[in-house]
């Protein structure tokens, strides 16, 4: 691992522009360990990345606030911190085609460029490329030259109005060449006016360019959006023992949470509710395949447990991304009342009594699904009685954050479940998602959001 500074010097060129630019050389090889690579950034706050290198090879960028952000994440650490850099190049916590520019790029082109990048990383560290070795170069330095160079021109902009002003004063006393001089300042002007009306129209075109992908970008996200929320379903199986009902809110245009509810014969449910790690168009086609794989096992009548071995074993097997899913998959029998279930690494249900009590699952959940190869998981059973409810879903809820970086939380969630009992399951819902917003009151979902609630009538309930 190296740490070097260097120089800058040319009017227009990227590293040799104003002064001294600081320039890291943090290189770290791909079996590195986080726990090491997290040492580094403690050791040394100032590290804004490090460069993952196989030989001349460069496999991606590791900054130290996307590590800290990760780390802090339920479950991470515990996930993260053992395993090597190579095992993460492919999920979000590394930036595996980082912004590498070559030392005659101008400020301005370099800001460009970083900006233009993915909200999520625009104010990540680039690359600067010399020819000989690549180093590191925090976005924050970059503007901060800009700035200095903007008002660099500002001020020579000014002393040059009063140079022009005082030669303007000595030449209206030298009579002869007042013509000559005034000649010479409109032509000047006119050149001067033709360029800002060249260099305008050029911003204007670059612009309406800008703003035409944008809009192609923004119409297909729309498009895979409502495909996604054509997979779900939009009500439970029909049963007179039973009423349910689900909400899926994407953080973003398309998501990574999903549920499911299908019929496995006459009596029995299956009853799913997901979360996908990652965020975006790799989470949601992630989704698509999970649920492709985890119903076609389901419906085959494995027990819950089984049923994520199974999916968990084919997952490892088609995960070129190395992401993963924690899940809850369930079967209601409505003749029984039992709700037999198993949990792949995610919230535990919560019960909700039909005196208005609800009730919180002791038991520890089983591994994440396609994290481990080997995992093995287990199944649980609650005893549902008539007009008992079961509500299952996906941390977007509880870590809803408000203006005050204050968190739902779920003594929150279990303060408004309290005496709902009366209250029906389409109420329940729609009252939860209104909560969340008044409560995030317009600060923008760090997470998608899904619900999904079921209550039981007992085995001689019918419809009506």
């Amino acid at each position: 691992m190296k740490h070097a500074r260097s120089g800058f010097g040319a009017e227009t060129a990227f590293v040799h522009s104003i002064g001294e630019m600081p320039l890291w050389d943090i290189v770290v090889k791909p079996d590195a360990i986080i726990s090491d690579i997290e040492k580094i950034f403690l050791n040394d706050a100032n590290i804004p990345a490090c460069i993952i290198k196989n030989g001349d090879t460069i496999l991606g960028l590791l900054s130290q606030k996307a590590l800290i952000a990760a780390l802090a994440k339920p479950y991470a650490r515990e996930l993260l911190v053992k395993r090597s850099l190579q095992s993460l190049l492919n999920i979000e916590l590394v930036e595996t085609n980082p912004l590498i520019l070559p030392t005659d790029t101008s400020i301005s082109k370099a800001v460009e460029l970083a900006l233009a990048r993915d909200s999520s990383i625009e104010y990540e560290p680039i690359l600067v490329d010399d020819g000989k070795s690549c180093r590191i170069l925090e976005v924050d330095v970059l503007m901060r030259i800009q700035s200095k160079m903007l008002r660099q021109m500002v001020s020579d902009k000014d002393q040059l109005i009063d140079e022009v002003q005082k030669n303007a004063d000595e030449l209206r006393k030298m009579m002869l060449d007042l013509e000559k001089t005034r000649d010479r300042l409109i032509k000047s002007e006119e050149r001067l006016e033709g360029e800002v009306a060249k260099r305008t129209l050029e911003l204007e075109k670059i612009n309406l360019n800008l703003v035409e992908k944008q809009n192609q970008i923004d119409e297909e996200l729309k498009i895979a959006r409502t495909l996604q929320q054509s997979i779900l379903p939009e009500m439970f199986p029909k049963h007179p023992c039973y009423d349910g009902h689900a909400y899926m809110r994407a953080a973003r245009m398309v998501g990574g949470d999903f549920y499911d509810m299908f019929s496995l014969d006459a009596h029995r449910i299956g009853i799913v509710v997901a979360d996908i790690s990652g965020k975006g168009v790799p989470a949601a086609l992630f989704m698509v395949l999970i649920r492709t794989i985890l119903q076609e096992v389901a419906l085959r009548g494995l027990s819950p447990s089984a049923c994520l071995a199974e999916t968990n074993t084919r997952l490892a097997e088609r995960n070129p991304l190395s992401l993963f899913v924690t899940v809850v998959y369930g079967i209601l029998d409505t003749q029984s009342g039992i709700f037999t279930f198993a949990n792949g690494g995610h919230i535990m249900p919560y019960i909700l009594r039909a005196d208005g009590g609800i009730e919180t699952i002791k038991e520890r959940a089983s591994p994440l699904v396609g994290l481990i190869d080997t995992a093995t998981y287990q199944d649980i059973n609650i005893k549902l009685e008539p007009n008992d409810g079961l509500l299952l879903i996906t941390d977007g809820i509880t870590e809803c954050f408000n203006f005050n970086e204050e968190v739902f939380g779920e003594k929150r969630l279990i303060d408004f479940f309290t005496n709902t009992h009366h209250r029906s399951i389409k109420e329940l819902i729609h009252d939860l998602t209104t909560t969340l917003d008044r409560f995030s009151n317009g600060i923008p979902p760090s997470d998608d959001v899904t619900a999904l609630i079921f209550r039981y009538f007992g085995n001689s309930k019918t419809n009506g």
